[in-house]
């Protein structure tokens, strides 16, 4: 196989050359995403609207263009699913992309044969900059497991609606197709165990070098793995080399995952969106994903605290600030304008564009004025299972507020690979960590306005049941880690009976 290195060294650097040429002008990118898109879409409904043919400098953009949530953009959404054309985007769309919560309703959102490269050949910035930084080539030569929804499409009006990843993997090159696993008919199968069984089956006969998936349903797999085969991970596949993660953050999870892939491997993230991959890990030793400035999306940001006011702080990439969190919102030329998807985030570096993802807007917790993010979640529980010795599959955390008299707390429902020793010391420590990194949670907390943070243990594959329960057995699902509400935590106990 070395005979191959010549030719996927030359092919790495022929296909790296874009990302170096968006990385040395992301400015100059950006405004011509924005300009390119404006003259595209001049002659919608959406560009008639909005008086398109005046816009002539970004400032123009932000006062003909306003912030919209997808409820917003809804009536325009439903013009294209109605039959109607030059809604959003020239034309009708190729696809409906559809999405949801685990408690929200189905979102559809458009996607254009333009903008199906932001998912395609998007998804190549990672590997190829793996590949080009590290010189590392090994994962070339074998097979990728790819984690996806599965293959089902319903018709609305003439266009294909399916969550994204069913689309991308429909719609990807034939030679990517004969590289990449499952097939197509595997994807298919319905119910998602014996879709797993499937995968095993076929994956453990291929060199698998590369897999990319949602840890929730990686750790469904690595265990049903190592049931049906009896065999360690590293002797399925002794070449294994690069797993890439995507949708939260990976840290919690990493203790668990290496508990089933026992033996040496390299990690990297990315940032998939339904509306297109926003970001991808561009360092192996150091977390943090470079934005992807020239593949279909105009990026704007608004700081969070501002969002909802009258005036909103809203800039383009040009000024951008490290520390400050920032809600992301998109402009695509799938016909996306102005579109908050919910995601917040934090610039690491600037020159490079760097990015770590802090939460989303509707998921934290502030019943009582302490505004605790998913970030701080995160974080905290990944650093207090590192202490006591425990990994973790999932959790998901709510308030709980009852109605006889007693304080109220934080519940926090976990699901544990290794459990801790003594799970008072565990909770114990967990809200300490809460603590040091929220004052206002430590204020209400020291003065008795809530109690202290309760766990609440999910028993082995609990969450895995709680989606296949709830309908959401997609692979690329995944469980809310901070509500406001007590309503999914409620749903969670009855449908588990903890």
């Amino acid at each position: 196989m070395k005979i191959l290195d010549p030719l996927l060294q030359a092919f790495v650097r022929t296909k790296y050359k874009r990302v170096a040429g968006m990385l040395a002008d992301p400015i100059g990118c950006q405004d011509k995403l924005m300009h390119d898109f404006i003259a595209a879409a001049r002659d919608t409904a959406f560009g008639k609207d909005h008086s398109f043919d005046t816009i002539k400098t970004y400032e123009d953009f932000k006062q003909r263009v306003p912030l919209r949530t997808y409820e917003q953009l809804l009536p325009y959404i439903e013009r294209i699913k109605s039959g109607e054309k030059d809604i959003l985007w020239k034309g009708r769309p190729a696809f409906l992309g559809k999405t949801s919560g685990t408690t929200s309703k189905t979102k559809f959102i458009p996607v254009t044969k333009e903008s199906l490269k932001n998912h395609i050949g998007g998804g190549a910035y990672a590997p190829l900059t793996y590949s080009y930084k590290n010189n590392k080539l090994a994962f070339l030569k074998g097979k990728s497991l790819f984690f996806s929804d599965g293959h089902f499409f319903e018709d609305i009006n003439g266009i294909k609606a399916a969550p994204i990843s069913t689309i991308g993997n429909s719609c990807v090159p034939w030679w990517y197709k004969w590289l990449r696993l499952p097939s197509d008919e595997i994807n298919a199968i319905p119910h998602y165990k014996e879709r797993i069984d499937a995968m095993i089956d076929l994956a453990h006969n291929n060199d698998i070098r590369i897999i990319v998936a949602m840890p929730v349903w990686l750790l469904v797999f690595l265990r049903a793995l190592k049931e049906r085969t009896g065999k360690e991970f590293n002797e399925l596949f002794p070449n294994f080399q690069l797993l890439i993660l995507s949708g939260m953050d990976y840290e919690p999870f990493m203790p668990e995952i290496k508990k089933y892939i026992n033996m040496p491997f390299d990690t990297f993230e990315t940032y998939p969106s339904t509306e297109g991959l926003l970001a991808f890990q561009d360092r192996l030793t150091e977390r943090g994903m470079q934005l992807i400035l020239d593949n279909g999306i105009f990026f704007e940001f608004v700081e969070v605290n501002t969002l909802f006011t009258e005036q909103p702080k809203r800039v383009s990439l040009k000024e951008v600030q490290p520390g400050i969190n920032y809600a992301l919102v998109l402009n695509t030329n799938a016909g996306l304008w102005g579109y908050i998807n919910g995601d917040t985030v934090r610039f690491k570096t600037v020159f490079p564009h760097r990015i770590e993802i802090t939460g989303r807007i509707a998921q934290y917790i502030s019943a009582f004025g302490e505004h605790v993010t998913v970030e701080e979640t995160e974080k905290s529980i990944a650093e207090t299972a590192s202490e006591c010795g425990a990994t973790i599959v999932d959790y998901t955390v709510a308030p709980n507020i009852k109605d006889d008299g007693t304080l109220p707390y934080h519940e926090w429902f976990i699901e544990f690979g290794q459990a801790p020793a003594n799970l008072i010391d565990f909770a114990a420590r967990l809200d300490s960590q809460i603590c040091a990194r929220n004052f206002s949670y430590k204020d209400v907390v020291v003065h008795k306005a809530i109690e202290p943070l309760k766990i609440t243990v999910v028993p082995n594959g609990g969450f895995e049941t709680f989606l296949k329960i709830s309908g959401k057995t997609g692979m690329q699902q995944k469980i809310p880690h901070a509500r406001n509400d007590y309503q999914f935590a409620g749903q969670l106990k009855k449908a588990l009976g903890i």
